[in-house]
């Protein structure tokens, strides 16, 4: 494992190959790097794979809570990367909230991304935590006590499922982020402190049509948190990208992304 050091934390990451086709790799909330192992069967000779753990994650440490994580800082970081590891150009792979930031990187690199790989991305349509954790005022310290006293909330949210108001895998996925005290602070720390990272879609929907960068979108057909119609209107307007449906859910799209590609022997750039 090696530690980028920068003044706004340490970001923590695994290098995988020595080749000169270079990728990035960032994984969903609540996971790290290991998210991606299974991407390894798919690396050639050719390869380098950099897969992160993202900040507040894993072994990856941010400087403080009131250090927010804007566009212009996450610039500087990966310009620190790629000083360190001599890349110019590179692929982009991101699952979930790691879409997000290869989005965003992106929209401050066109000019030096191949391609992107987006599954289940973050970033398209607004998911719930964060529309909570961004509403001003007496709804941001709600979401607060939500997290730090959980018990009602989810009282209230079985009571949603009863009514047939919520769905099952939802209120699984909540639960599961939220079990422990730890857990819980990782959500209100993280969404906190990621806020101005938000990709501008416009901005990069011109970007895609101008460069013809090639993009490919991937879901899950039962998926209940990110599904194709969500991402319809910003997959309609990119003449280039290459649409995916897989028969899974949210939780095993890695896996079976790297199935298919393995399948269709087609790798991921």
């Amino acid at each position: 494992m090696q530690f980028l050091q920068t003044p706004f934390g340490e970001l923590a990451y695994k290098k995988h190959g020595n080749g000169k086709n270079t990728h990035l790799l960032f994984h969903g909330f609540g996971q790290t790097m290991k998210a991606f192992d299974p991407f390894l069967r798919l690396k050639t000779n050719n390869d380098c794979f950099l897969v992160f753990d993202v900040f507040y994650h894993g072994h990856s440490s941010w400087i403080s809570t009131r250090q927010k994580l804007t566009k212009q800082v996450w610039k500087e970081i990966l310009l620190n990367l790629m000083e360190k590891e001599d890349f110019e150009r590179f692929n982009l792979v991101g699952y979930s909230m790691g879409g997000k930031f290869s989005l965003v990187t992106f929209e401050l690199f066109p000019e030096r991304v191949i391609s992107l790989l987006l599954m289940a991305p973050d970033g398209i349509k607004t998911g719930f935590w964060y529309n909570m954790a961004t509403f001003p005022g007496a709804f941001n310290r709600l979401f607060k006590y939500v997290v730090f006293h959980p018990r009602q909330f989810f009282k209230w949210m079985d009571r949603f499922h009863r009514l047939g108001l919520l769905e099952s895998s939802f209120i699984k996925f909540v639960k599961s982020q939220m079990r422990t005290r730890t857990k819980r602070a990782q959500v209100y720390f993280t969404w906190n402190v990621f806020k101005p990272l938000q990709p501008d879609l416009e901005k990069i929907i011109a970007a895609f049509r101008e460069s013809q960068t090639p993009i490919t979108l991937v879901s899950g057909k039962f998926d209940k948190m990110v599904t194709s119609e969500n991402l319809h209107p910003f997959s309609s307007k990119i003449p280039q990208i290459q649409i995916l449906e897989l028969p899974c859910g949210h939780n095993t799209l890695i896996e079976e992304t790297v199935d298919y590609l393995l399948k269709e022997n087609s790798g991921i750039a």
